[in-house]
């Protein structure tokens, strides 16, 4: 059954759904959520956090000699990350932070989500951080990681100038070892598992 399928079944079923999104970095995440964003937007209130929200500074995420561990899951307030989901989910309501990619801060937390019919939830740690939650449907991208590579290399050296052979190091040394010890086992956790190489 088609994603789209099961939760327009979900929501006639329960009214509600927290749709959780996990993957690799730069395996079609947020893209997946922006699709969906779209698809039900017109029918259905939809809210959307990114636990990319949740970076910590830059000086306190975990590093090695090979660089800094941004795909660990101690980079991110992930204590506040979760209690800001359940407080959505009870309340109706949240202020999230804003965090500036370019300079590795948090600016504030100032935004305002909704509570949605649809709840999108999306992060490299997701399903295991929030599987527990009701009416829940857990997403795993499983896109190759040439593919993540290579769109991680598009997106960095044009958004942020960093070299290829830099982003390349850093994805072996430090990417690629938090992946399959802590993302990857997440798949065994999905009720859905994609093949993200058609997001881009």
């Amino acid at each position: 059954m088609d994603i789209t399928d099961l939760i327009r079944q979900r929501l006639v079923l329960k009214g509600v759904i927290n749709v959780i999104i996990a993957g690799g970095t730069c395996s079609g995440k947020t893209t997946l959520a922006g699709n969906l964003q779209n698809k039900f937007k017109e029918e259905f209130a939809v809210s959307h956090i990114k636990q990319d929200d949740y970076f910590k500074d830059i000086a306190d995420i975990p590093r090695t000699r090979q660089g800094y561990l941004t795909d660990s899951i101690n980079a991110f307030h992930t204590q506040e990350f979760v209690q800001d989901v359940k407080v959505l989910l009870s309340s109706g309501k949240v202020l999230i932070p804003r965090y500036e990619v370019s300079k590795n801060i948090r600016i504030a937390k100032d935004r305002c989500i909704m509570l949605g019919q649809v709840n999108i939830f999306e992060g490299l740690h997701t399903i295991t951080l929030l599987k527990e939650l009701e009416n829940s449907l857990t997403v795993f991208l499983d896109t190759p990681l040439d593919i993540c590579l290579k769109r991680r290399i598009t997106r960095d050296t044009s958004a942020y100038g960093v070299s290829e052979e830099r982003i390349s190091e850093n994805f072996s040394s430090c990417i690629l070892p938090m992946y399959r010890s802590y993302i990857a086992p997440q798949k065994e956790q999905a009720e859905i598992i994609i093949e993200g190489v058609g997001f881009n």
